[in-house]
Formats: structure tokens, C-alpha cells, sequence
């Protein structure tokens, strides 16, 4: 069966999902921080309880002791919501170091198996841009990964990168292993203005859907910054505006067409996080500015405009 990954809570589909960070202005993963439980609290109210727009299904992307902080609050606090666990993978890291993010995500999805649903292994490690490559010969030792994860856990397992990996012919034999894949598709970032924004990605969507006809395609990334600035490298490429009004044209219809079509997808993302691209870096640069709601958890544009369309 193509739908592996068909996430529920009491039977109702969820599977509108996002990308969730728990870092807060001056916390960051390289810091080591471990966001409060009463932070998180906060965090995960605001995307549950909202009668407009709720998100039950949140994604993370490391086994560490920042997301088992969360994982620890959804629990004790009986909140409705799943989580797609990710373990972070890096090809320049040892491999002791990538093996022992393997067993702690095992230890995760086994241990929090009533809140975690799914599993990806890395994220964007393929893909040719990425920093944290791995390499077409590492294949063999990632799909041994693979196989060790799918005879540990009991949920589906899969990999979140770029459709500029997806879109490969080497692709096909990690796809052929996982049990569904997790695509990344940014409009913004390839040049395509807000007008085209929605249909190019969903010909991404199918393009990638017909390379792999056999598997699930979920919608791991994509989303609309709200600031950017095109003197800080790759930023050059973006064309469209960047704007809470921009992002929220697109949000209401790249949502629609999620929702109409039910794929599942995590919208990136739900909260500003100043750590990325550098906390020495400006606050208007691209990377710092994703979230639909700002780093001190106010509510962009978007959310007062989905409330009232």
C-alpha cells in the first residue's frame, strides 16, 4: 500500500503538521540548550488550542535532549500531539558519532511510542548543496541504517531531503528501503515569485511522485520567510517578496492544496529561531525568519488572516 505514514489522533487525520523548534532567543543546539518544560508548555498550547489553525503533528530533527525535553512535556502534560522523531545525521561527523544518533533515536521511538509515529534518518544528506553530505559511496552504510532502524522500531522510517536528491536516478535504491519519502520543495528559495509559487511546487510534488511511483511522497519543507536580504549569499536567489502579507498569500494556498489533496506535510516552520545562520548574523537574514509565529512567540499576519478568511 503507497500510504505508509497516515498519522491519527482518535481517528481524525492530523496530517497537517510542522516543523518545531523549542530553541528560544540566546538558546541554540550548539549551546546544548534544553528548552523548559514551561517554554515548551507554551509552545505546544499555541499550536493545539487555536479553534482557526491547530497543529497536532510536529516534526523535530535530532535525538537529543532537546527534543526529549518536548517529547517529556507532550507526555506528562497528555498533549494531543504526534511526533515525526529525527535522527541527525552528518557526513562530517565520525561515525561513531552518526551511529550513536541511531541508537538514541531507537531508544526514542521505542520508550515515547505513544506520541513518536514516525522516523526520519537525516536530513538533507544528500542533496549536492548540503554541508552535511554524505557521499554516493556511504550509500551501502546508510541503507544498513535503514535496516537497523525498521527491525528496531514499529513505526515508519524514512529520509527528508531535498527534490533535488529525490530527482536523481541514485535515489532510487534508498527510496526502494524506506517506507515513504520525505520531500523538501522551496519555491522562495528557486527564484519563483509568490504568484507561481503554489503550482510550481505542486509540479515538484508530482514530478517527484511519478520518479517514485511506488512510495508515499510526504511534504517534509516548505514554507515563505518573511524577511530577507539579498546581499547575504544564497539570499540572491530569492525573487519574491518577502513579507508577512507575501507569506500569508502563500500559506493560505499551499495549505488548501494540502488539505484538498490530504498530504501529509510539515509546513516550515512554527517559530523564528535567531541561532540559525549565525546569532552574530542580522535578524533579517532568510534563515532566521521561517516561522509563522515570531521568536517571542507573537503571532504573524498570517495567523489573524487565516482566523478571518
Amino acid at each position: 500500500m503507497k500510504a505508509a505514514f497516515n498519522p491519527l489522533i482518535n481517528d481524525e487525520w492530523i496530517g497537517l503538521g510542522i516543523s518545531y523548534g523549542s530553541y528560544r532567543d540566546g538558546e541554540s543546539p550548539d549551546k546544548d540548550s534544553v528548552s523548559s518544560e514551561e517554554d515548551i508548555l507554551e509552545d505546544m498550547r499555541i499550536l493545539t488550542e487555536s479553534e482557526d489553525l491547530r497543529f497536532n503533528l510536529i516534526r523535530m530533527y535530532a535525538a537529543d535532549g532537546a527534543s526529549e525535553q518536548v517529547l517529556k512535556t507532550i507526555r506528562k502534560h497528555k498533549l494531543p500531539v504526534k511526533v515525526m522523531q529525527g535522527a541527525w545525521l552528518n557526513g562530517q561527523d565520525s561515525f561513531q558519532e552518526n551511529d550513536q544518533q541511531i541508537d538514541e533515536l531507537i531508544r526514542m521511538a521505542n520508550e515515547y511510542s505513544d506520541i513518536i509515529v514516525a522516523v526520519n534518518l537525516g536530513n538533507e544528506i544528500f542533496v549536492d548543496w548540503s554541508a552535511h553530505k554524505f557521499e554516493v559511496d556511504e550509500i551501502p552504510m546508510y541503507l544498513e541504517w535503514v535496516e537497523r532502524v525498521k527491525r528496531a522500531v514499529n513505526v515508519p522510517v524514512t529520509l527528508a531531503d531535498d527534490y533535488n536528491f529525490w530527482n536523481k536516478a541514485w535515489s532510487q535504491a534508498i527510496a526502494e528501503q524506506l517506507d515513504f519519502i520525505v520531500l523538501h520543495a522551496y519555491a522562495m528559495w528557486n527564484s519563483q515569485t509568490l504568484e507561481n509559487a503554489v503550482a510550481w511546487t505542486e509540479q515538484v510534488y508530482k514530478d517527484i511522485d511519478q520518479l517514485h511511483p511506488t512510495k508515499q511522497i510526504v511534504l517534509g519543507e516548505s514554507g515563505w520567510a518573511t524577511s530577507s536580504m539579498s546581499d547575504n549569499g544564497d539570499e540572491s536567489l530569492i525573487i519574491g517578496e518577502a513579507s508577512e502579507n507575501a507569506q500569508s498569500i502563500f500559506f493560505k494556498d499551499y495549505y488548501q492544496w494540502l488539505d484538498d489533496n490530504k498530504i501529509v506535510s510539515f509546513y516550515f516552520e512554527a517559530f523564528d529561531e535567531k541561532w540559525k545562520g549565525g546569532e552574530d548574523q542580522p535578524d533579517g537574514i532568510a534563515e532566521k525568519n521561517w516561522g509563522i509565529y515570531r521568536s517571542d512567540r507573537t503571532a504573524k499576519q498570517v495567523i489573524g488572516d487565516f482566523a478571518n478568511q
